[in-house]
């Protein structure tokens, strides 16, 4: 059985799995970890200057060597601020809607930890 020509491609296919998953372990080792932050959002009403609670925030971004795209959701506290924590350095999208208030997008570079990024919604306009 051991001399058969049907164990010898199931012997490959598993020399070539393991050196596949070798290079990844070595290629993630080489490789310095992305460095993460957090930040803040300030949601506030742009006339006024009051602040809007439970505005809803969708925090989009592309994560690892894959570059898959993740999504994050959240609404505001009764300050009208959320804290997103852990997000990888880079190029994030930020939308908020609130009620009775214009909707908002932003793309933001994530450069430093702590940052405060403040939006403001306005009032939606008459149609006319």
């Amino acid at each position: 059985m051991f001399g058969s020509n049907y164990s010898r491609p199931a012997i490959w296919i598993c020399v070539g799995i393991v050196i596949l998953l070798s290079g990844m372990v070595n290629n993630s080792a080489q490789q310095p970890p992305t460095p993460e932050f957090s930040f803040d959002v300030v949601v506030k009403e742009a006339e006024t200057g009051e602040v809007i609670s439970q505005a809803r925030l969708t925090l989009t971004f592309k994560s690892g060597k894959l570059h898959r795209v993740v999504s994050y959701g959240a609404k505001t506290n009764a300050q009208g601020q959320y804290r997103f924590t852990n997000i990888p350095e880079g190029t994030v999208h930020l939308f908020v809607t609130a009620e009775r208030h214009q909707s908002f997008g932003k793309e933001i570079e994530l450069e430093q930890d702590n940052q405060t990024v403040e939006v403001k919604l306005k009032k939606p306009q008459p149609q006319l």
